[in-house]
């Protein structure tokens, strides 16, 4: 492997961590003090949502056009929906999320997915189909209702990080690599 080739993988590999850099930041605010509080949710809406509006704007500025990943918009999503409703002092709204807890994270990445199935030729997959539309929306239909029905053990398990967010989240976003390496070898 040759150095410009390795140096460009270390970059793609670091781009794709910093994705996550804002949920991270939400995780840390909400749980550095153990159990998390009311007003530790509300330090962590702020501060994820701060993170995840600056990590879209950088994201969009460096994709030159390209989608952008999905699943990190939902999360983002997510964060900026807390973040504003801690902002705007919105106590109903956060106490909504309080009771979703991790589900609340896959709805919005349905909403998102629902929204780039219809409204984007790469779909909810993040990746246009070379020889035509059809396998694009299919992939996506199919990823849609992965993570709608990654919603339901997110929303039965609240509480248990592992179970409800990480291995949902871990298995879907596998499942939207593997549908758009797909797409992108046709």
């Amino acid at each position: 492997m040759s150095r410009a080739s390795a140096s460009s993988r270390g970059w793609k590999i670091a781009a794709q961590l910093l994705q996550f850099f804002p949920l991270a930041c939400f995780l840390f605010a909400a749980f550095r003090r153990g159990t998390p509080q009311l007003e530790d949710w509300l330090i962590a809406f702020m501060v994820g949502g701060a993170a995840a509006a600056i990590q879209v704007v950088v994201a969009l500025a460096l994709a030159r056009g390209g989608a952008l990943n999905r699943l990190v918009l939902g999360a983002n999503a997510y964060l900026a929906v807390g973040g504003l409703a801690a902002l705007a002092g919105q106590m109903w709204l956060l106490q909504a999320l309080n009771g979703l807890r991790e589900s609340g994270l896959f709805l919005c990445v349905v909403a998102v997915g629902a929204v780039t199935t219809f409204g984007s030729k790469a779909g909810f997959v993040g990746q246009e189909d070379r020889s035509g539309r059809s396998r694009t929306m299919r992939y996506s239909l199919g990823l849609l209702a992965l993570a709608a029905l990654a919603a339901v053990p997110s929303f039965c398990l609240r509480g248990q990080l592992l179970y409800s967010a990480v291995i949902p989240l871990t298995l879907l976003s596998i499942a939207q690599r593997w549908l758009a390496g797909r797409l992108q070898r046709a």
